[in-house]
């Protein structure tokens, strides 16, 4: 299906997703939007502060084949021009030039930059008045590529390349040197030194030459910024941040300006360092390079530094730095002290947190974003009244691969689970009633932050969910009051009535603790009226009263969910659970090399008590899926076979019904995914050998034993051997008859198939595709699972008429809810 075709079938809603763990993988242009690293790919993040809105993830540019280690805006030369196009560097040994395409505002991948030998690990660009680009790019083999491509040319060219030997080039800045043509590159090296190198563009595509090396840190240099202050003579200053959590500004300013103090010996002299370079005109011109200042304020590692541009209305520079002791500070010059002082200290997030690995001022100076070191974005704004930072709405997501999602059985919310060890609860914020004021979706909630990578879940109600790790053990949580009333304002959401006497406020885990612990009212009152807040423990519960989604430091620690039951069973790693849609049953299985091991427990949820055990594979069982009506149960596995089990009524027990072999199996390969049609009639098994199998009961009996039922494929499979299926998922309704289902299924290479199927046609031609959602619609790792919104209320504003909504996660970090447009199917 033609790309526009499969657009009009689907639209993305909510993307969500963690930025990569490093440093220089955010940057905020001057056209107002974030592009950030995330996994393999790239996305543009539209904050939308200005517009009194909650932001989103708004593209997604997808072209690396492995991790994206920074991502950098391209500077303009003039200062009227928006940021345009941008570079992204990969651990895959390349860098990607992306190019805006006006007035459109979409993006494409204009060239792929192939030269280093190592991962490509930090970037810098910059466009000249000329339009002639200037790309340097760092990698793991020890060098400094630049690249450059004219106005009059299609492709970007090395022209030159600066090796450092076995020394590391960690970060890397270009700038052009006031009243000169002459660009002005640092690059920070792994020996704590900052090399300079100075390149004159007017001749063509001159070489840089190295041209002074800058001593003073103790450590690797980890950032570097320029800011031009040429209108107030002030030439150029360079700002470095490094390991040894210093920051040290540099001033490049001409030898007229310089302050002549050779008259008064005593006067302390600062090293001095001249560049001889041509001006404009043709004349020569010195710079001389001094220490500026020296500021010392951080107690951690400094990943970051940023200039608030010299636009803003601010007379006075203001320099950010982001450092790994859970703060950022915003530095100016205070002309009483005659110091480089902090008058702006934000973070300070507690115990649960790492630092940040970066940060950025907004274009008009008035916001900053900062990424933590778990990939969480933090976002602050300055209120115009008092002048103090207030934290703002932002996004978020996993920063590891997403293993498993499951809608609140009335499609209210989302849950997810992955291996970053968290469990994360997703709604949308409605700030009204009405449906035209519907906002976008947001973490609501991290109901659990474990100690594991988290495997799979599972919702027994609106209020309760189960969840599995890498651990033996299933864990049951229910939902605090406290946050039953941030959903129902921010949510709109009505809960079935609690007791709010007995019911939990919510929820603490304690220090090198597993078990989220219930706290009471009472618990919060006793501990306020501790003397101050530094006296709670880091762990503690502060109940919330929200109007907006919660921030990171609230969702790391205050929307937590008590822990009310612990399942014990399993003698290996649990591995999927299903429950069934009338609450009354989960089933779970673990890792397995043997039956005893591979059987399926199957647990009342009235009381969570061990019902029995199903005995039936031979290796780990990969899913299980109830059927709608509650009354069956198909199990996949690793052994290439998948076991049906019905519910016997009289003994309140579950029963093989039927287990497929060789001969009737149809697999060949690992079954990685099974699931029901909406109404019970029939379930589907697809594996690693691309094949997609929709089974039904069969009035025949090949075996001669009248009393076993016999399941066989309803219809030819759907094959495609170049894929390998990991998920599928049946719409909860028919398309435009009783015969036809429609049919998402997720691959390992990150495509999503919608496919349209008549249960009536026995042959190939049953299937017919509907959509092929890859690249940067879709995921580009091993799709996980794939779950259709339940569709209860058609009336409700979130189930317009011919849509339907899809949620997906993914191993690439990725979250997503699709609205799937049905009504001319």
């Amino acid at each position: 299906m033609e790309e526009t075709n499969q657009q009009e079938l689907v639209e993305s809603v909510y993307v969500s997703s963690a930025v990569n763990s490093s440093p220089h993988c955010l940057d905020w242009g001057t056209n107002g939007l974030v592009i950030f690293g995330s996994c393999n790919a790239v996305h543009m993040y539209d904050p939308r502060i200005d517009d009194h809105c909650d932001g989103l993830i708004v593209s997604t540019f997808l072209h690396h084949t492995k991790r994206v280690n920074s991502v950098k805006w391209i500077q303009q030369a003039s200062n009227n021009s928006l940021a345009q196009d941008f570079v992204s560097c990969s651990a895959d040994n390349s860098a990607v030039l992306w190019e805006g395409v006006q007035p459109t505002g979409y993006y494409k991948r204009k060239e792929k930059l192939v030269g280093h030998s190592d991962v490509v690990t930090s970037s810098d660009a910059i466009r000249l008045l000329n339009d002639s680009l200037y790309i340097v790019t760092t990698s793991g083999d020890c060098t400094v590529k630049i690249w450059v491509k004219s106005k009059d040319e299609c492709d970007c060219q090395c022209f030159q390349t600066l090796d450092f030997k076995n020394v590391l080039c960690i970060s890397v800045k270009i700038a052009i040197l006031p009243y000169t043509n002459c660009l002005l590159l640092a690059c920070g090296l792994s020996n704590s030194k900052i090399q300079l190198c100075i390149s004159n563009f007017s001749n063509g595509k001159s070489g840089f030459i190295s041209s002074h090396t800058l001593d003073g840190h103790e450590d690797w240099v980890r950032a570097l910024d320029f800011i031009s202050e040429e209108n107030t003579g002030g030439g150029l200053f360079l700002a470095s941040g490094s390991q040894d959590s210093m920051i040290r500004l540099w001033k490049f300013t001409t030898e007229e300006n310089t302050n002549d103090s050779t008259s008064n010996e005593e006067t302390l002299q600062l090293e001095q360092k001249k560049i001889n370079v041509s001006k404009q005109d043709g004349s020569n011109l010195v710079y001389v390079i001094q220490t500026e200042s020296v500021i010392s304020g951080h107690d951690g590692w400094i990943y970051g530094v940023n200039w608030k541009s010299k636009s803003c209305s601010e007379s006075k520079l203001e320099l950010l730095s982001v450092s790994m002791d859970k703060t950022l500070a915003v530095w100016a010059f205070d002309d009483n002290s005659g110091l480089w002082i902090d008058f702006v200290r934000l973070g300070e997030v507690g115990g649960n947190t790492l630092g940040f690995y970066g940060g950025k001022f907004s274009p008009d100076g008035q916001c900053i974003l900062a990424q933590g070191h778990d990939g969480s974005f933090h976002l602050w704004k300055k209120n115009k009244e008092d002048g103090g930072w207030s934290p703002e709405v932002t996004i978020g997501g996993h920063f590891g691969s997403v293993e498993d999602i499951a809608w609140e059985p009335e499609g209210r919310y989302l849950v997810s689970v992955s291996f970053d060890q968290t469990t994360r609860l997703h709604a949308q914020w409605l700030k009204s009633s009405e449906s035209n004021n519907i906002s976008n979706w947001h973490e609501m909630a991290r109901p659990q932050v474990h100690g594991y990578n988290m495997s799979s879940v599972v919702m027994l109600s609106s209020l309760s969910f189960a969840s599995s790790a890498e651990e033996k053990v299933i864990r049951v949580f229910q939902a605090p009051y406290n946050f039953l009333e941030n959903m129902s304002n921010l949510g709109k959401i009505q809960f079935p009535p609690v007791d709010i006497a007995n019911s939990p406020l919510g929820a603490s885990v304690p220090s090198l603790g597993l078990s989220n612990k219930a706290v009471s009212g009472e618990d919060c009152k006793n501990m306020a009226n501790q003397k101050t807040k530094k006296d709670y423990p880091e762990h503690y519960f502060v109940p919330l009263t929200l109007s907006q989604p919660p921030t990171e430091e609230d969702l790391v620690q205050n929307t937590l969910w008590p822990e009310i039951q612990k399942l014990y069973g399993h003698g290996y790693e649990v591995y999927c659970l299903a429950s069934s849609p009338d609450s009354k049953w989960v089933a779970s299985a673990a890792k397995a090399t043997s039956v005893e091991h591979a059987a399926i427990i199957i647990w009342n949820t009235n009381g969570y008590q061990q019902v029995q055990k199903l005995v039936s594979h031979n290796l780990t069982v990969t899913q299980l899926a109830f059927s709608p009506d509650s009354t069956k149960l198909v199990s996949v596995s690793r052994d290439r076979t998948w076991t049906l089990f019905k519910y016997n009524a009289e003994s309140c027990l579950f029963s093989l019904v039927f287990k497929s072999n060789k001969q009737t199996g149809i697999h060949t390969r690992i079954i990685w995914c099974c699931a029901w049609s909406h109404d019970s009639s029939y379930f589907a098994t697809g594996s690693r050998d691309g094949k997609l199998v929709v089974w039904d009961k069969s009035d025949r009996c090949e075996t001669g034993d009248d009393t076993k039922e016999l399941y066989c494929p309803k219809s030819d499979p759907l094959i495609a051997s170049e894929e390998s299926f990991t998920s599928v998922a049946f719409a909860p309704t028919h398309l435009n008859n009783e015969s036809a289902y429609l049919m998402a299924i997720g691959c390992d290479s990150g495509r999503i198939l919608l496919y349209k199927w008549n249960s009536e046609d026995k042959s190939t031609t049953a299937w017919f595709e509907l959509a092929n959602i890859f690249n940067e619609l879709g995921h580009h790792l091993t799709v996980k699972k794939l779950v259709f919104q339940p569709l209860l209320n058609k009336k409700d504003v979130r189930h317009k008429d011919g849509v339907l909504r899809m949620a997906s996660c993914g191993a690439d970090m990725m979250v997503r809810i699709y609205n799937v447009f049905i009504k001319h199917l």
